[in-house]
């Protein structure tokens, strides 16, 4: 029973989202697309070459440099093991998605197809980023925290947690500020939403599940591919 609802309600809302793609104009959504698929390009290439430029340089200063300094930022960063466990499961795949399935779902509802849209290639495409940094370099995961316990099998460079925590929050954070009056509140949703993507990242280097500059790549590739997504909506905005 279950499972005929689940479907029923996705086959409805796939319906639905189909015939209000329908009501948007189609020079509307090319240039959404467009917009994305420059800035899709122009964000490989400097995955790629950011990518390029730290494995050549690993046995040139910055292994030594990540060594170094991840024990410092796991002990002095404000967060225990524990809790670094619990803050960074926002972040992973099983933690995003009822964030990212819950704003589809209501964009559906409210029949905003662009933005629907605009998640889903936010959400997608950032791991074609992040595999092009996983696809050339497979550098190996720290052990130097617990013998790294909490590190993956996956490669580390670039932090996939980083990348894809700053664009999906930025993206809700940016569309809430937009829809906010009050520039209290605008500002209230930044310092709130810095912090907790802060908070998530800062538990991978407490978890020691990546080097540091693993996690400032992420960063770095996060929120070039953020500001390519702003960059579609504002291009479209007034068709939202």
């Amino acid at each position: 029973m279950a499972r005929w609802v689940t479907a029923q309600t996705f086959r409805q809302g796939w319906y639905q989202f189909w015939q209000d793609c329908r009501k948007v104009p189609q020079v509307v959504w090319r240039r959404w697309a467009g917009t994305l698929a420059i800035g899709l390009g122009l964000c490989a290439l400097v995955t790629l070459t950011l990518t390029v430029w730290a494995k050549g340089h690993v046995d040139q200063g910055l292994q030594d440099w990540d060594v170094r300094l991840l024990p410092v930022l796991a002990e002095g960063l404000p967060l225990s093991f524990s809790k670094a466990i619990t803050w960074e499961s926002p972040g992973n795949l099983i933690g995003m998605l009822p964030i990212v399935g819950g704003f589809i779902g209501v964009m559906v509802a409210r029949s905003r197809p662009l933005l629907v849209a605009t998640m889903m290639a936010a959400y997608g495409l950032q791991f074609a980023l992040v595999w092009i940094g996983w696809g050339y370099w497979n550098r190996d995961r720290p052990d130097l925290i617990v013998g790294g316990i909490a590190a993956p099998g996956l490669h580390s460079f670039p932090s996939g947690h980083a990348v894809v925590v700053i664009t999906v929050y930025g993206l809700l954070a940016y569309l809430w500020c937009q829809a906010s009056r009050s520039w209290v509140e605008r500002l209230l949703i930044i310092l709130g939403v810095t912090g907790w993507i802060g908070m998530i990242v800062s538990s991978r280097l407490v978890l020691g599940a990546h080097w540091p500059s693993d996690v400032i790549m992420g960063a770095i590739v996060g929120l070039l591919w953020l500001t390519t997504v702003i960059v579609a909506v504002k291009r479209v905005e007034d068709a939202i």
